[in-house]
């Protein structure tokens, strides 16, 4: 009897050895699948470290940057309001909230934001805020490309000290008019995105 119970023992324990070296970190994969999985149609959070991972990548997709305080942003209503305004042009796009960055992160972002401001003038979504699109292992902005200005993070400010909000007409069409800027510079460059 006692060999028998010894065996079992020994069978069990090999067992749960085997199982435990077969074993797979599933919270691992979920996050490799999060980055590499299509986004869904409106915006989607990120981080700066998943951005330039995809840009080092050559991926091809937009990225909504700005610089505001956590109250400031949901005051002026500014996610929602892009969200809804993504949506209802069918694209995706991520979002990263500069301000909320550690020193570290805002390190990086210092780095890339440097290389862009020397190769391009104008527009600096780094800088300004806004959208970019990323493509050909670049950040671009529709503004600098058209000559154009727009400065999303002076527009949070005076939106969050006016009581307004970017639910309200004037801001609303001027975020409208930002994505069909973003849309028009994707299809004159031809640029495929890939996210």
């Amino acid at each position: 009897m006692r060999k028998r119970t010894l065996f079992t023992l020994i069978v069990v324990s090999v067992l749960l050895v085997l199982s435990a070296c077969g074993g797979t970190d599933s919270a691992a994969e979920d996050k490799i699948d999060e980055i590499n999985e299509t986004p869904k149609t409106g915006l989607n959070e990120t981080t700066i470290d998943e951005v330039i991972a995809k840009k080092d990548d050559n991926k091809a997709f937009y990225v909504l940057m700005y610089d505001a305080k956590k109250k400031y942003v949901k005051n002026t209503k500014l996610l929602e309001v892009y969200d809804k305004a993504l949506k209802d042009k069918d694209m995706p796009a991520f979002y990263l909230n500069l301000n909320t960055l550690d020193d570290e992160k805002k390190q990086k972002v210092e780095a890339v934001s440097e290389s862009y401001s020397n190769r391009t003038s104008g527009h600096n979504p780094f800088e300004d805020g806004g959208m970019a699109v990323v493509h050909g292992g670049q950040f671009n902005s529709a503004y600098a490309y058209q000559g154009s200005a727009w400065i999303l993070n002076t527009l949070i400010g005076k939106a969050n000290t006016e009581n307004n909000t970017f639910r309200d007409e004037g801001l609303y069409s001027k975020v409208e008019k930002e994505i069909q800027f973003n849309i028009d510079y994707i299809n004159e460059e031809n640029v495929e995105l890939t996210y």
